[in-house]
């Protein structure tokens, strides 16, 4: 299979649908809700029809499994499933954060990840892969990450309100208490933030949700870009990311030594508020 062509239909889809972001105005938006807190615009809407239509168009036979339209099908094994999200991060979107708005694609099958693509529209900064390829940054490749420690890394740490207020005070003042460098909070679309991870700006994450939201195409791409730098993204017990877990959003992402020392302060912290 020729992944880089895979790559390159991606980067086109990203490309469309991000001069369609562009060139709307806010007074055409119209906003629907989804359930309790969730949101979408006719702006996602339109934005994952040009990137469905131009993955179709060149690979008439994949399978697609968008946000806004996913089905409840089995995955199949026998051909591509593409994960999309035509805009991760609607309520940063709405808020006009325009910086941590970004779009996710990524071509999977039985063997794993094949090609990923994120791209912010609004800044311009486009990342790219390709399964066993370098990862690139508007063309240009993105270097390994450097090696940290934990007490000196620069983290996002982010938690859902709805765990223990003793855990949420650890993680929060984590970089006071000296056992991390410095911790960063930031509203806005996962595969953005985990960018910033790629790109070396931070050098790891935890992500400590409830295991209730989060779906496959909001890391899809993310995943892969991570993984070809080396840079691994588990769950909080260190297991591998797959299109049919159930949780999304308890992670942790650094480079593999980094990453053995966050396992075990997550370790830690989960014996000691259990």
């Amino acid at each position: 299979m020729n992944y880089k062509r895979l790559q390159s239909v991606a980067e086109e889809a990203a490309r469309m649908a991000g001069s369609f972001l562009r060139l709307m105005s806010f007074k055409d938006l119209q906003m629907f809700r989804k359930g309790v807190g969730d949101v979408t615009t006719n702006f996602d809407l339109e934005s994952e029809r040009l990137i469905k239509n131009h993955i179709l168009m060149h690979f008439p036979g994949h399978t697609l499994q968008a946000e806004e339209s996913a089905s409840e099908d089995q995955l199949s094994t026998e051909t591509v499933t593409w994960f999309i999200d035509p805009l991760d991060g609607t309520k940063a979107f709405l808020r006009g954060n325009l910086a941590f708005v970004c779009m996710s694609i990524a071509a999977w099958d039985e063997t794993g990840l094949l090609a990923g693509v994120v791209y912010n529209p609004f800044t311009d900064m486009l990342y790219s892969t390709a399964k066993d390829n370098s990862v690139f940054l508007n063309g240009s490749i993105l270097p390994p990450p450097r090696v940290h420690h934990l007490s000196e890394a620069r983290l996002l740490v982010d938690f859902s309100k709805q765990i223990s207020d003793d855990l949420k005070k650890e993680l929060a003042v984590a970089d006071l208490d000296g056992i991390i460098g410095r911790s960063y909070r930031l509203g806005g679309g996962i595969s953005q933030h985990l960018m910033l991870i790629a790109q070396g700006t931070l050098h790891g994450g935890i992500f400590w949700g409830i295991g209730r939201k989060g779906k496959f195409w909001d890391i899809a791409a993310a995943t892969l870009i991570l993984e070809q730098l080396g840079i691994k993204i588990t769950t909080l017990e260190g297991k591998s990311v797959h299109p049919t877990d159930t949780i999304f959003d308890q992670l942790v992402i650094a480079s593999p030594s980094l990453h053995k020392e966050l396992l075990e302060w997550v370790e830690k912290l989960k014996t000691k508020y259990s």
